[in-house]
């Protein structure tokens, strides 16, 4: 056992609770985590590998961006670096009772020193942090110790470009993992992570257990949709959506393929939701709708239409002049992705940024879309062109079909 987590260990029952009991150190991998636990009283936990194992620190008022804060941070034990993907409910009675979300995670780098274990030591570290929603320079500095066995620190976010005054963390309360928030977790204790998945292999929850936002529709659910007929109302998932149109064709029959309609559009981004939303949630979206079917004209949809159910998820732009989209949807659940889906939006657009810092893009988009003349196969040859090429400058990236005749390549950018 390592004596690093030692204490970790010896604070909790692994055959009751369902946290990681943590393997051998390994090398660093550079991630943070932070949680946010509602235990006895709200905190979140900053968390930081460093050589192979988590160091934490629990910050009452979580972290911020705002650089005129100083928040309280009380360093605790080391946890195992499994804890990087625990997300779920901790039973009553174990050591930090209450739910936990992963409300952020990324990269994060020592900055002025190459020994962050040194400089942890010494009560002093600058760090930065690329994550879904914190970014930019940190401080964590010891103080005086208040009482014997616990360590006090502040933690400080530099006033430099990612500096937001104002900032609060519990204005941004959901999982970035999940989607879910803490009610939402809590509601589900059935969905636990559990220390039996290897950390980094994504399992998609059940259908039918009550309160799990992504879950795909029941066997009853898609009975009821194929009942409909031609429109109705669906009850899915505590929304009722009404649905029109269903037969309509939009994609014509091919040569051994029957015709595609509204209705199967519908069903797929329900079924494909668990999959689909993680690269939605967050992020502002622009519709482009054909709800005469692909082979006629199409239009883009970037405002919220004025029927959108209250529940729709939506951002407004600040910076919008008048006459200029004002608010675009966010896609977070399963119901606001087949409205989309009932509107003919056969290609959806996520913003390559992702809220709140929309202007801070998380991936470079190279979009390829055949030309009179050209056709997909075209598109294929170019997009491999542009794989050989990317992979000769070292550079990750990763192809998306775009919902009707293109590809897009999706090159993730670092923060900042």
């Amino acid at each position: 056992m390592s004596e690093r987590l030692r204490a970790y260990r010896a604070k909790r029952d692994f055959s009751v609770t369902a946290e990681p009991a943590g393997s051998e150190l390994t090398a660093g991998s550079g991630r943070f985590v932070v949680h946010r636990h509602r235990a006895r009283r709200l905190h979140y936990d900053l968390r930081l590998d460093v050589d192979g194992a988590l160091v934490s620190w629990a910050v009452p008022r979580g972290p911020t961006l705002d650089p005129q804060a100083r928040h309280l941070a009380v360093h605790v034990e080391d946890h195992p670096i499994e804890y990087l993907e625990f997300e779920g409910v901790i039973p009553r009675g174990e050591y930090g009772a209450g739910d936990v979300i992963v409300w952020d995670w990324g990269r994060w780098r020592a900055s002025g020193t190459g020994d962050p274990a040194r400089a942890i030591e010494r009560g002093e570290l600058h760090f930065d942090l690329y994550g879904e929603k914190l970014a930019g320079r940190f401080v964590l500095v010891r103080g005086d110790e208040a009482r014997p066995g616990t360590e006090q620190w502040l933690l400080i976010h530099k006033n430099d470009d990612h500096a937001r005054p104002g900032w609060d963390p519990e204005d941004h309360p959901r999982s970035v993992k999940s989607g879910r928030t803490n009610d939402e977790v809590a509601a589900a204790p059935e969905a636990l992570w559990r220390s039996g998945v290897p950390a980094g292999e994504a399992t998609v929850p059940l259908a039918g257990a009550p309160g799990r936002r992504w879950d795909p529709p029941t066997a009853d659910e898609l009975a009821a949709l194929d009942a409909l007929g031609g429109g109705g109302r669906w009850a899915l998932q505590g929304r009722e959506l009404k649905l029109t149109n269903l037969d309509k064709v939009l994609f014509p029959a091919r040569e051994g393929e029957p015709p595609v309609t509204k209705r199967d559009l519908v069903r797929y981004h329900a079924v494909i939701a668990p999959f689909m939303l993680p690269y939605l949630v967050g992020r502002p979206v622009n519709l482009h709708r054909y709800p005469d079917g692909v082979d006629r004209p199409g239009f883009w949809n970037k405002e919220v239409p004025s029927h959108a159910p209250r529940w729709l998820s939506r951002w407004r732009d600040g910076d919008a002049d008048p006459g200029q989209t004002q608010w675009y949807a966010v896609i977070d659940s399963v119901a606001a992705l087949v409205w989309m889906a009932n509107l003919a939006a056969v290609e959806l657009h996520p913003w390559t940024s992702q809220l709140p810092d929309v202007h801070q893009p998380r991936w470079a988009l190279i979009d390829i879309d055949p030309g009179p003349r050209s056709g997909f196969e075209d598109v294929l040859v170019l997009a491999r062109l542009h794989r050989v090429a990317l992979d000769h400058l070292g550079v990750a990236a990763m192809p998306k079909v775009t919902g009707r005749r293109g590809v897009q390549i999706w090159v993730p950018v670092r923060p900042g």
